[in-house]
C-alpha cells in the first residue's frame, strides 16, 4: 500500500494551529473548534470547512486554467468548455463532503453534551438504526457516541447532500429546522433566489455526470452550453453557502 504523503507546510499554511487564526486557502477567514476534528494528518486536525476549503481550491484551479488557455484574445479549443463543467462537479462536490463531515462531527459534540437538547431528527435516526438492547450494551460500555457515528457513517454512504432538500435534511440533524433561511439572512440574499440558484447548480451537475452536458431529448442530441461565468457563480455561490453554515454552526 502506498504511504501517504504529509502536508507541507505550504499546503497547511491556511489552517489554524494551537489556537492562533491564520487566513485558510480561499480568503475567508475560518474558526477550528478543538471538538470538531474530521482527520488528523500529521500534526493538523482538519475540520470539516478545512476539508470543504481544499476541495474547492481543486475547482478555482480549473477556473484559473480555463483563463489561462483562453488569454485576453485567443478563443480556447471547444473541448475545453469541459472545463468549466468539471469546476461545476467539484464545486457541488466540495459542498457535499462539507456537509457530510460537518454533520457526523457535530454529532459527536452534540452527543457529548450531556446540556444540549436532541433534535428529532437524530432522536430518529438513532432509534431507527440502534435498537433498545444496544442502547443499553452502548451504555455499559459507554460507546454511544462511536456507535452513532458509524451509523451515520453507513446512512451517508447511501445518500448525498447535493440540493437545498438534502443539505437541509442534513442540518435538521443538528436542530437547524431551516438552514437556508438562516443563511439567506446572514449573507442578505433572498433566499428564493439563494435556493432556486443552488438546486438549478446542482441540477446542472447531474445533467453533467449523468447525461454528459448534452440535451438527449434532441436527435442528434445537442450539446448544452456553458460558460466560465456560469461556473464561477456556482463556486462563488457555494462558498457562500458553506462559509456561512460554517459561521453558524459555531455561534
Amino acid at each position: 500500500m502506498q504511504k501517504r504523503k504529509s502536508l507541507s507546510k505550504k499546503e497547511t499554511s491556511g489552517l489554524k494551529r494551537n489556537g492562533s487564526s491564520s487566513q485558510p486557502v480561499g480568503g475567508t477567514s475560518s474558526s477550528i473548534s478543538s471538538t470538531d476534528n474530521i482527520s488528523t494528518r500529521g500534526h493538523i486536525k482538519l475540520t470539516s470547512y478545512d476539508i470543504f476549503q481544499y476541495c474547492i481550491e481543486r475547482a478555482k484551479n480549473l477556473i484559473k486554467i480555463h483563463g489561462i488557455v483562453h488569454g485576453k484574445k485567443s478563443k480556447p479549443p471547444k473541448e475545453f468548455s469541459d472545463v468549466p463543467r468539471a469546476a461545476i462537479l467539484l464545486a457541488i462536490s466540495a459542498l457535499d463532503a462539507f456537509i457530510r463531515t460537518l454533520v457526523i462531527s457535530e454529532v459527536r459534540n452534540i452527543l457529548a453534551d450531556k446540556t444540549r437538547p436532541l433534535h428529532e431528527s437524530l432522536l430518529t435516526k438513532i432509534k431507527k438504526y440502534i435498537n433498545h438492547d444496544a442502547v443499553i450494551d452502548a451504555a455499559r460500555k459507554d460507546d454511544l457516541i462511536d456507535r452513532v457515528e458509524k451509523i451515520l457513517q453507513i446512512d451517508f454512504d447511501k445518500k448525498s447532500f447535493q440540493g437545498t432538500k438534502n443539505i437541509t435534511e442534513g442540518m435538521q440533524i443538528l436542530g437547524h429546522d431551516d438552514i437556508f433561511n438562516e443563511v439567506a439572512l446572514k449573507a442578505k440574499m433572498n433566499e428564493e433566489t439563494l435556493r432556486k440558484d443552488l438546486d438549478n447548480f446542482t441540477e446542472r451537475r447531474h445533467t453533467i455526470a449523468h447525461r454528459g452536458d448534452y440535451d438527449l431529448s434532441q436527435k442528434p442530441p445537442v450539446e448544452n452550453v456553458i460558460t466560465k461565468k456560469y461556473a464561477n457563480d456556482c463556486i462563488k455561490l457555494v462558498i457562500i453557502i458553506a462559509s456561512h453554515i460554517n459561521n453558524i454552526k459555531e455561534k
